[in-house]
């Protein structure tokens, strides 16, 4: 019978723990004095969280754990007490002798030779105990703080736990990611003594003193159970106390630099379809088996052969502006990582097969493979000239065009208003900003959002300030809208060269955006001008209107600004 392994609740094939390994010891002692928790958390190849330090005190148990770095040769050594070594490390002294004096860094001893991992430690004055980690351990990881912890980047941009911590004034408990510890401990070329100190308390009767040991090559701990009527109402207790070391390898966990030279098993993509069969083709996307322009025949499938996915491929970077900057050319991660793209005529997303090998992270592939499609429309005629045709050649970008005449705008305006029209974005809008690239999906419910993102942008973040003091009779109240439209009129244009602006405006009041829609949507998205559109082509619409808008906005700012009209 094949048995499922549900964890927490049904667990087979688990590694043997120390609760496994040591028999509970005959004798008539209670059995929740044998600290059975406690050992099944033991175990020499841990994978999952692993406990590094702790302190509890409550009236049934107490106890705590400690964590150090120990050379391999000096591992038995080590080993040979069950009570905890290192207990200076992480403390910084001054000594002195009759004829010397030093300092000690609190850092690592000699014999054993030890080195300090982790602690936490309550500096005077401090309101919570602060953990301090071993800097190293960190740099390998090139780890940054969070809340609770702290946290790395894989190769692909992606936030990994590496450590984490609950700390309260009489207690803290500090885990560490199990094969990032152990990998980290190969890298450098120690082991880790972990040392484990237990004492469960019960107010059961008197019973004969109970001893027992557990010694192996990479644990050793004792055991005793008996009893103290100086415990108060709790004189029955047993104390478990030793040390177990884990021993460093190298595991799938690896920090970015080592990510990247690590064998890999190359996805394959649909880059075509058979028309005899009527399946799709597919193809590695492993760079070494693309041809290139000089190979000696057409054998072999090109490095630059397209292929096609659906828009919703973009949305968990464009979900995250922070981290992703995604326009329509290209998609990057920080400074980890960027592949170019376009979107050609069907609205789908296109990259090369070979740039899918080489230039996106292994761990993106599943994710791509998902919205991977058979090739439809035609290719961006910017990307074939750029790409194929060695042509200076740029491509339609509409919301980058409304991006670059926002800020010509706001630059001319700035100079003859005093001020910029609009206001400094919030570093959230400002990064959702400078990542719109137009709906990600064909569903009517996408282009709601990009649209609000503008009237945002466009439209909230006028600034009234330089206005009211250019036009010097604004009345108490007036919107922002309203005052661009009369500066627009003063300095010879009119209300219909803002007339984008407006119809964005009304589309969030009426068109369930902001709001629940009702029936003056039809006429709001027919005053846009996108009634009856898909998705994508209706946002390039509204941006090469708004783009325009702010355009002939600047050329009547820019023609005042040298002496044409004038209030």
């Amino acid at each position: 019978m094949s048995i499922p392994n549900i964890p927490g609740y049904i667990e087979t094939g688990r590694p043997a723990s120390l609760e496994d390994l040591w028999e509970r010891p005959a004798g008539p002692f209670p059995d929740e004095l044998w600290p059975a928790k406690a050992l099944r958390e033991i175990l020499p190849d841990p994978i999952g969280w692993l406990a590094v330090s702790e302190h509890f005190f409550t009236p049934e148990e107490h106890g705590g754990i400690g964590c150090v770095l120990v050379h391999p040769d000096d591992r038995d050594a080590a080993l040979a007490e069950v009570t905890w070594a290192g207990d200076d490390l992480g403390t910084a002294s001054i000594w002195e002798s009759a004829d010397d004096q030093g300092f000690d860094a609190g850092l690592a001893t000699d014999s054993p030779r030890l080195e300090f991992f982790v602690q936490a430690r309550m500096p005077t004055g401090a309101r919570l105990p602060t953990v301090d980690v071993s800097h190293p351990f960190l740099w390998y990881w090139d780890a940054f703080p969070v809340a609770d912890g702290w946290r790395y980047l894989n190769h692909a941009g992606r936030e990994r736990d590496l450590l984490r911590f609950t700390v309260g004034r009489e207690h803290w408990r500090v885990e560490v990611r199990a094969l990032e510890f152990r990998q980290f401990l190969s890298a450098c070329g120690r082991d880790a003594l972990v040392q484990v100190d237990c004492v469960p308390k019960t107010a059961a009767s008197d019973f004969e003193r109970v001893d027992s040991e557990f010694q192996s090559d990479w644990a050793h701990f004792d055991f005793v159970a008996t009893s103290d009527r100086l415990m108060g109402d709790r004189p029955t207790f047993s104390r478990l106390l030793g040390q177990y070391v884990i021993r460093g390898v190298r595991t799938a966990a690896l920090p970015r630099f080592e990510e990247r030279d690590e064998d890999r098993a190359y996805a394959s993509f649909i880059y075509g379809t058979d028309s005899a069969a009527g399946h799709p083709l597919r193809h590695s996307c492993d760079p070494s088996t693309l041809g290139t322009y000089f190979d000696k025949d057409n054998s072999r499938l090109h490095f630059l052969t397209p292929v096609n996915f659906r828009r919703e491929v973009l949305q968990p970077y464009a979900a995250e502006p922070h981290r992703y900057r995604l326009g329509r050319t290209r998609l990057s991660c920080l400074d980890l990582w960027g592949l170019d793209l376009s979107i050609n005529t069907a609205g789908l997303v296109e990259a090369y097969l070979g740039d899918l090998g080489q230039r996106l992270p292994s761990d993106e592939w599943g994710h791509w493979l998902s919205y991977n499609v058979p090739p439809e429309g035609k290719m961006d005629e910017g990307r074939f000239r750029r790409d194929f045709l060695n042509q200076w050649a740029s491509s339609a970008d509409p919301p980058e065009d409304l991006r670059w005449a926002r800020n010509r705008a706001a630059g001319i305006s700035s100079r003859v208003l005093g001020g910029p029209i609009w206001r400094d974005l919030d570093e959230d809008t400002e990064a959702q900003w400078q990542s719109l690239v137009g709906p990600l999906s064909d569903d009517p419910t996408a282009l709601g959002p990009c649209l609000l993102l503008l009237t945002k942008v466009l439209v909230d973040g006028i600034d009234p300030a330089p206005l009211k003091g250019y036009l010097d009779d604004a009345a108490k109240g007036e919107l922002s809208l309203s005052l661009l439209e009369r500066f627009a009129d003063r300095i010879g244009g009119s209300t219909s060269h803002l007339e984008p602006l407006r119809a964005l405006q009304e589309f969030r009041s009426k068109g369930g955006v902001a709001h629940l829609a009702g029936t003056g949507r039809a006429k709001a998205m027919a005053r846009l001008g996108i009634q009856g559109m898909a998705t994508w082509d209706a946002f390039d619409a509204v941006a090469r209107g708004l783009g325009q808008c702010l355009n002939d906005l600047s050329d009547l700012m820019h023609s005042i600004e040298f002496g044409g009209t004038d209030q």
